[in-house]
């Protein structure tokens, strides 16, 4: 096909629709001397792995207010070291659910470390 018979569709056509995205409900404004909860998480580099981690706070509906991913390959005596360091902060959690994230994220396979500590 041509460049000159190609036509864009009309927005006037039945046929064409705009997408309008839901509606997303406003997100919960956590008090300033809420606690906020630091995780750090040492694994295998993996392509799967960061969207594991991030699971654990998105299936409790909240949004991390920090996440930092890096990719550290080291050489030392041993040979190479390959690792991925997850840096992660999530407030709106009860010290129980804390715990319980902490916990599962150290399930994770491929995980070797995880670090948590409690910021406020």
């Amino acid at each position: 096909m041509s460049a000159a018979t190609a036509t864009e569709p009309s927005t006037s056509s039945p046929s064409f629709r705009r997408f309008h995205a839901p509606e997303q409900p406003r997100p919960v404004v956590h008090a300033l001397d809420a606690p906020v909860w630091c995780y750090g998480v040492s694994a295998d580099p993996s392509p799967g792995l960061l969207p594991r981690v991030l699971e654990f706070v998105a299936k409790r509906g909240l949004v991390p207010l920090v996440v930092h991913a890096s990719r550290c390959v080291e050489r030392d005596a041993h040979g190479i070291e390959d690792t991925l360091s997850v840096d992660l902060q999530v407030d709106g959690l009860d010290p129980d659910a804390a715990r319980h994230v902490g916990n599962c994220l150290g399930e994770i396979v491929g995980v070797r470390h995880v670090a948590m500590s409690r910021r406020g």
